[in-house]
């Protein structure tokens, strides 16, 4: 009994240190939420306002001479899936990963290639058949400009040099604190519909506008639309991270309440062992003396 009694303890003093452990898990990434939170509604206002401006200057007949715009018909595509480098945030990365392998297994006709952001991504494909040409690891948990400069830069630069005909984002995009939502996008080529954003339908009800760009079509569009995939980048590493937090700190709030219903388990069979040892222990007494009473 003793020996149970000590296991026991020892027990409950595991439970309650993972417990606290779990609840400074859960502050922090509720903390790193907010900020994540913070920084998604700051950029989405920029990024909104210059699509609706490339959506306007969609209409130009000298749109579709743009090779960002050019329509491929080969099968050359690159998945770029977004992923966090961190675990302890429930299904966040394992959902993602399986839903991108049943996409990239119901278009084997296509050469798919992975550009993997984060190192959950990274180190589940390396196990499987598609070649991985590029991947981003240890980012913070938090979306850097420069990172995703470079990202948008170098995509694009593989689709002008012809690498890749198309290319696709796989991620979780923030919808709430509790919701986030598995979102396959496509990043490049562009098609001027897809510009107008929520109002497609109007822009191709519309008749096309032939606007005069000054000081040309060109330079007006290698200005902004390179600004325009770094925003795309940036407000999806955005999404990405401000749901990982939000997911983060779900499953630690679970895990605290977890901890909490086997500790008050551990401690009532604690409290059970410890009457039993006692009254069995009144027990002996009295039948002891009972046998020196006899």
């Amino acid at each position: 009994m003793a020996e149970s009694l000590k296991d026991l303890r020892r027990r409950v003093r595991t439970v309650k240190s993972t417990q606290q452990i779990t609840r400074a898990m859960e502050m922090v990434s509720a903390s790193k939420l907010r900020r994540a939170q913070a920084v998604l509604m700051a950029g989405r206002p920029y990024a909104a306002k210059l699509q609706e401006l490339l959506s306007h200057l969609g209409g130009s007949a000298s749109v579709a001479e743009h090779p960002l715009f050019e329509q491929r018909e080969g099968s050359n595509r690159i998945m770029v899936v977004f992923t966090g480098d961190r675990g302890l945030c429930g299904a966040f990365n394992n959902n993602l990963l399986r839903l991108v392998e049943k996409e990239l297994r119901g278009q084997r006709d296509k050469q798919w290639q992975l550009y993997c952001i984060g190192k959950k991504g990274a180190d589940y494909f390396q196990r499987r058949e598609w070649p991985i040409i590029h991947t981003y690891q240890e980012l913070g948990g938090r979306p850097e400009i420069g990172v995703a400069r470079e990202i948008s830069e170098d995509l694009h630069a593989r689709f002008i040099s012809g690498q890749t005909d198309a290319v696709y984002f796989y991620y979780q995009a923030f919808v709430s604190l509790a919701v986030y939502r598995p979102t396959l996008a496509k990043f490049l080529n562009l098609e001027p519909g897809e510009l107008a954003g929520e109002n497609q339908e109007a822009a191709q009800d519309a008749s096309p506008l032939d606007y005069i760009l000054e000081p040309s079509a060109d330079e007006v569009f290698n200005s902004l639309l390179p600004r325009y995939l770094t925003s795309k980048v940036y407000i999806t590493l955005a999404e990405v991270f401000t749901a990982e937090h939000s997911a983060r700190m779900i499953a630690m709030n679970l895990a605290t309440k977890n901890c909490k219903e086997i500790s008050d388990a551990l401690t009532l069979q604690l409290n059970k062992a410890r009457q039993a040892g006692i009254t069995s222990e009144l027990l002996e007494i009295v039948g002891g003396a009972e046998a020196v009473k006899g």
